[in-house]
Order: C-alpha cells, then sequence, then structure tokens
C-alpha cells in the first residue's frame, strides 16, 4: 500500500492570527487539507505549490532548461521587495524565526526562478487551458448558492 509521505506527522497548532514569529510551525500535514497555516493559505494549496516546484525541476531538467544566476537573482529581489525583506539583517532574523537556513532560502528562489521559466516554455498551452481552468473553478461558488 502507498502511503503518504506526511503520513505519521502529528497536526500542530496554528499560530495566532498576525503572529509571525514560527510561521512554518503551523503546517499541518496533508491529513487536514482544509486547515489554514499561519501564512494564511490552506495546507491544500502549500501541498499544490510544494508540487509545482517539484514537477516543474524535474520537467526544466528534462527540456535541459537552467535559471541563470541573473534569473535567481532576480527572483530574489523581487521576492524580498514584496515581503519587505530588503535588508540582510531582517531576512536574515524572518528565516531563523521560520525555521528556515539560507540554504533553503536559495532553494526556494531557485525553484521559483525555475518554475517562472516554465510559465514561459509552456505560455500557449497555459493561455489554451487558463481560462477552462478558471471555468472549472467557478464550482465552488455553487456552496454559497445553497440555502
Amino acid at each position: 500500500m502507498n502511503r503518504p509521505m506526511s503520513e505519521g506527522i502529528e497536526p500542530q497548532t496554528p499560530l495566532p492570527a498576525g503572529d509571525n514569529e514560527g510561521e512554518a510551525d503551523g503546517w499541518f500535514g496533508s491529513d487536514r487539507p482544509d486547515r489554514h497555516i499561519a501564512g494564511g493559505e490552506s495546507v491544500a494549496v502549500a501541498r499544490k505549490k510544494a508540487l509545482l516546484r517539484i514537477l516543474a525541476r524535474r520537467e526544466a531538467d528534462r527540456a535541459n532548461i537552467r535559471p541563470t544566476v541573473a534569473d535567481i537573482q532576480a527572483m530574489s529581489e523581487q521576492f524580498r521587495q514584496g515581503f519587505d525583506l530588503t535588508d540582510a539583517d531582517t531576512l536574515a532574523k524572518w528565516l531563523a524565526a521560520n525555521g528556515l537556513s539560507p540554504e533553503d532560502y536559495a532553494t526556494a528562489m531557485r525553484d521559483f526562478a525555475v518554475v517562472r521559466l516554465m510559465e514561459a516554455y509552456f505560455a500557449g498551452e497555459i493561455d489554451d487551458l487558463v481560462h477552462k481552468q478558471v471555468a472549472i473553478s467557478t464550482a465552488r461558488h455553487r456552496l454559497g448558492k445553497r440555502a
């Protein structure tokens, strides 16, 4: 029997809203995908983002697509500006508070750059599919219409 990699991980209690210390500690595992992590998204969304990173890496390797140092640096700068982590001390404190090493951060920025490259690589296919994906997503609005 195939078991999910997260089986056996005990769910943790989320941090109160607005508490930025230890945000990564709010992860619950795949057994509670509807729960929200401290960052505000659901575990299900976080897992899909992790899957996107894995699949993007694999497809980039298969297609021999590699981000340049400039691609990764641009991603890092955009991330840091977007989340007010522009000075080194603030970034270091945020990493430490969330259980991330500088290597974890570097891997994420490389992965994000890979995702961006793969998005460009598949732009035509994405454009052809995105309107159908949006239409499928409207099914959740049906839940609000129940009386």
